[in-house]
């Protein structure tokens, strides 16, 4: 992949988050519909478009040897990613309550909101499959480690055990249950309600593009460009975790070049939205976590082609 190519694709994906960013100031998409817009797309559409990645004729199944690599190599590059943010936390002395939204911002990227369209447009529809088989570790640990940031052991063993069943009634993680299913037996034929499934799921793609730009619009620009720690984890998030993630797939067993560059763009991508969530939800400092989310929003778009073009 050329730097050229892949950036006129981000530049495809770009122009709908432009297009998001001013229905958004004109008044168009308001709060309740943006949130009613996001139910939507995380509950049905991103689920459909998971599952339409391993229907069809024209899919090419991996192996189940080469699936479940594919899942051992995520978890590991989460491990790695870990290690990292925890880290950069510790080296940047970042003030105290909000060491939490560091490491959930250079740990995490938004690997299926926003990661699911961009591979798609870079990758193709081939690649989203594989994606969807590394989401099922995302999703394992984001609902557990990721919640436990900004919680710590509050709640001890009950309550991480209650976050893991909620992670298990996920859609997104259902839906690649299901993919890991079809992959293990083989039948990619669903017929009309696979045709149907691929017809819901197409959707995903230009809402979420759309709901990204007006989610910038949100951000008050120069109050988001203030904090130069930002500015460090983001770069972490977007270039040292992949590049780092990047080299460690080089090294695992049985992987191919399609496996490790959408393995390692799932993990260039921008800063999860749940991190703002969690911030709010468990009282924390929302600010640090909405800085970093929006500069990586903005620095993707350059940095996702220079990991891409890394990949080979």
């Amino acid at each position: 992949m050329s730097f050229t190519s892949v950036a006129l694709q981000m530049l495809t994906v770009s122009l709908p988050i432009l297009l998001g960013w001013c229905i958004a100031k004109l008044g168009f998409m308001k709060a309740e519909f943006e949130r009613e817009l996001s139910h939507l797309l995380l509950q049905v559409a991103l689920p459909c478009l998971v599952l339409s990645s391993a229907l069809g004729d024209d899919v090419k199944l991996p192996s189940i040897a080469e699936t479940f690599s594919l899942m051992g190599l995520s978890f590991v590059m989460y491990v790695v990613a870990t290690v990292i943010a925890f880290a950069v936390t510790a080296a940047l002395r970042v003030p105290k309550g909000t060491e939490c939204s560091y490491r959930f911002a250079v740990l995490f990227g938004n690997a299926g909101f926003i990661g699911f369209p961009v591979i798609s447009a870079v990758l193709g529809k081939q690649a989203l499959l594989y994606a969807s088989i590394a989401l099922i570790p995302l999703n394992l640990l984001m609902f557990t480690v990721g919640a436990m940031l900004f919680t710590g052991m509050d709640g001890g063993l009950k309550k991480q055990m209650r976050n893991i069943a909620a992670c298990c009634k996920s859609p997104g993680l259902i839906a690649s249950a299901v993919v890991l299913g079809i992959v293990l037996t083989g039948w990619t034929d669903w017929g009309v309600l696979g045709d149907s499934i691929s017809i819901v799921g197409t959707m995903t793609t230009p809402a979420a593009l759309l709901l990204m730009g007006s989610s910038i619009a949100k951000y008050r620009p120069l109050e988001m460009l203030t904090n130069w720690r930002a500015y460090v984890a983001v770069a972490f998030r977007l270039v040292v975790v992949p590049v780092a993630c990047l080299a460690v797939a080089r090294l695992w067993p049985g992987m191919t070049p399609m496996f490790i560059a959408t393995l390692v763009l799932e993990m260039a991508m921008p800063v999860g939205s749940n991190g703002t969530l969690y911030c709010l939800q468990y009282g924390k400092d929302a600010r640090p976590m909405m800085q970093c989310t929006f500069l990586s929003i903005i620095c993707s778009i350059l940095t996702i082609p220079l990991v891409a073009t890394l990949c080979g």
